[in-house]
Parts: C-alpha cells; sequence; structure tokens
C-alpha cells in the first residue's frame, strides 16, 4: 500500500483518528466491548452519546444492525465454515463476524452461495484474503441483498475488486461500507463513485487506499453521495488538490465526520477546508500527520463555516506556537493535540 507517510508515521496518524484499517466502519471505541448479543455495553458509547461520531457501536445504530452476533469462532477452515453454515444457523443474527481468518477467495463464493445468510444486517469479513475474485462473488450474491453493513478492509480487492463491487446489483441497500486497505487507486474510486452501490451509504471509509486527488474528485463529484455522513480517507494520497475538491463538492453537503490524517494536504489544503461553507456540518474533523504550519492553522481557527465542531483532531502537524495558540482559542477543548 502507498502512502505519504511512512508506515510508523501512518500508523500513530491513524491511531490518533482512532483505528486502523478500521478506522471508520468497524472501528472499535478504546476500551468498549460489546455484550454476548454484540450489543453495545454501557461503556461503549452510543451515536448520540459519542461526540466524534466514530466508533463501533455509531456504525451499527447507522446501519440498523444491532443484535445479536455470531462468529463462529472455531471454524478456522473453508470446510468448517460451511457445516456452521446450515438452515437456520443464523436465526435471530444481525451481524456475521469472521474477521481475521485469511481465508482466502473462497470464502466470497462460500458466503455468496448460502442461504443461511439470507436477511442478514451486517457482514464483516475484514482481512481475510478475498481479492478481486472473492469480492466479484460476494457483489452479485442474491443472498446478501438485504445488508446494511459490509466490512471488506484488508482485502486487497483493489481496483478490480472496487470495479465489481459497483457494477453489482445485489447490495444495494448499504449505509456503511468499510473498504479501508484494498490497493485500491483512482480507477476504483471513479466506478464507486458513478454506482448506485453508494446512494443510500452514509459512512464510506476508503482510508489506506492510494486513491489520489482524481480519485477524491471523482468522490466529491459523485451524485450517488448525497446520504453519506461520514467519510474517512485517511492516508489515500489526496494531497492539496483532493483536499480542495472536498471542500467545493456540491454532494458532500450533510458531512458530520470528515477524517483525512496523513494525505499531505498541507497549508492550502487546510486554507480550502476553512473557506468551504459545503463543510458547515462538520462536528468531527481529523488533519492529523498533514504537514500543516501556522498559516493553515490560523486559517482553520478562522472559519466561519466550523461552528458545529466538537472534535478535531491535529496531531503530528508543523505549526508552532502562533498556529497552537490560536487553534486553541478557537476551539478549547474540541482540539486534539
Amino acid at each position: 500500500m502507498r502512502s505519504l507517510l511512512a508506515p510508523a508515521a501512518l500508523a500513530v496518524a491513524i491511531a490518533a483518528c482512532g483505528g486502523g484499517q478500521k478506522s471508520g466502519p468497524g472501528a472499535d471505541t478504546p476500551g468498549a466491548s460489546a455484550a454476548s448479543d454484540g450489543s453495545p455495553k454501557a461503556s461503549e458509547p452510543s451515536a448520540s452519546g459519542d461526540a466524534s461520531g466514530i466508533g463501533s457501536a455509531v456504525d451499527a445504530e447507522l446501519a440498523g444492525a444491532q443484535g445479536k452476533t455470531e462468529t463462529f469462532s472455531d471454524a478456522a477452515t473453508l470446510d468448517a465454515l460451511r457445516k456452521k453454515l446450515v438452515k437456520g444457523s443464523l436465526d435471530g443474527v444481525v451481524r456475521l463476524d469472521l474477521a481475521g481468518r485469511s481465508l482466502g477467495t473462497g470464502l466470497g463464493k462460500l458466503l455468496g452461495g448460502s442461504s443461511a445468510l439470507r436477511g442478514l444486517a451486517a457482514l464483516d469479513v475484514s482481512d481475510n484474503d478475498l481479492g478481486a475474485e472473492g469480492v466479484r462473488s460476494l457483489a452479485k450474491s442474491a443472498e446478501l441483498g438485504e445488508l446494511r453493513q459490509l466490512d471488506l478492509g484488508g482485502n486487497e480487492i483493489g481496483d478490480a475488486g472496487a470495479t465489481a463491487l459497483a457494477r453489482g446489483t445485489s447490495l444495494r441497500d448499504l449505509k456503511v461500507l468499510n473498504l479501508s486497505g484494498n490497493e485500491i487507486a483512482a480507477g476504483g474510486a471513479k466506478s464507486l463513485a458513478g454506482s448506485a452501490l453508494l446512494d443510500k451509504v452514509v459512512s464510506l471509509d476508503l482510508s489506506i487506499n492510494p486513491i489520489g486527488a482524481d480519485g477524491v474528485k471523482a468522490l466529491a463529484g459523485s451524485s450517488h453521495l448525497g446520504e453519506l455522513k461520514s467519510l474517512f480517507l485517511l492516508g489515500s494520497d489526496i494531497g492539496p488538490q483532493g483536499a480542495a475538491a472536498l471542500a467545493s463538492s456540491d454532494t458532500l453537503r450533510s458531512l458530520s465526520v470528515l477524517a483525512l490524517s496523513g494525505n499531505g494536504i498541507g497549508d492550502s489544503g487546510a486554507q480550502a477546508l476553512a473557506g468551504a461553507k459545503a463543510l458547515g456540518t462538520l462536528r468531527t474533523l481529523d488533519l492529523s500527520a498533514n504537514g500543516i504550519g501556522d498559516a493553515g492553522a490560523k486559517a482553520l481557527s478562522s472559519s466561519k463555516n466550523l461552528g458545529q465542531i466538537r472534535s478535531i483532531e491535529m496531531f503530528g502537524n508543523d505549526f508552532g506556537a502562533v498556529g497552537t495558540h490560536a487553534l486553541k482559542k478557537r476551539f478549547g477543548d474540541a482540539l486534539k493535540l
């Protein structure tokens, strides 16, 4: 995966936002835990109680996917999982979590063809080496049409996999989609931007994908992202041009969360965002590790368009005492340094 930051620096920047490949959809709030039925315990903030608007409980609420989770934790192979996926095995289950098992492309074919998944609301198959072929099986599945939350992070699906998703017609009720860490470049982002797959999506994570300025320009101009509330593009090589594209978007006018750490947007990118009337609904803004100096910090602190901010993360930037003072004066406790 390509990034403007070295791996260690990117990890720090992403940790600052509260996640890694699960920085947005699928991310766990630090210190949170889940009940046996998959619902958040009292220690995990709900969407209404979490000022940042980030975390697994928030994602579940956005997707309407709260309830019992099944993991089939003893199914470490495809054959073992196949034996589990029998009629009635997921009755009453809202979420199936198969993350981190490295089951390969065959997992997509198995799940895509299993009637046991019919009616499932949320599916996490992150870090399973699905590749483009595995995702293609999911995208054309007639059994997954009721999914509202899908986590495909860390599967190296590339542009081919992103395009397969974009062309599929089954996954049209998705509200939360995590595609982080998948080697998706501008071509894949453009395919997604032109797809009805995103029509109902309220939270999209394309972090740690080299989509670049061209990819983010396509997203910013997409007619399919009118419902989007949370956009995660950590370490996506968007640069100042990408930040400017987001700032001038006519579509992204309902965003409450925008996470852009590790993108090298610099002062000009920060200035563009500060001047964006379209971003007046933002409550959480992450601009960590972006090479922002005093000029960018002062632009953000004097912005007339960031009045709703409840959390602004500026870790690892280049501004000094002047920029720090201006940011603290404007944002107070909402500022994280």
